[in-house]
């Protein structure tokens, strides 16, 4: 049986930490981030609600693309999907 060629496209995105100069929360709830890619979703640890927000978050995505051959196809794939949910 012939193998199946795949490509994978992996995102690491570190996240230090937020600042918004000016701005004070309402909320004294401890605050989090929710990030979406591939249609993946995870969330950083919760720390206090005063700026600046300091997460020192790693997080990694990955997606395979089963369909394509070549990382043009993956471009092509990705701008598809961007289009479509934009």
């Amino acid at each position: 049986m012939p193998k199946v060629k795949a490509l994978q496209c992996a995102l690491a995105l570190e996240i230090s930490s937020v600042t918004c100069p000016g701005v004070v929360l309402k909320d004294k709830e401890d605050i989090y981030l929710s990030i979406c890619v591939f249609g993946q979703y995870k969330k950083t640890q919760c720390v206090p609600a005063t700026f600046p927000l300091v997460f020192n978050a790693r997080m990694v995505f990955e997606k395979v693309f089963p369909d394509a051959v070549d990382p043009g196809d993956v471009v092509t794939q990705l701008e598809w999907y961007l289009s479509c949910s934009g």
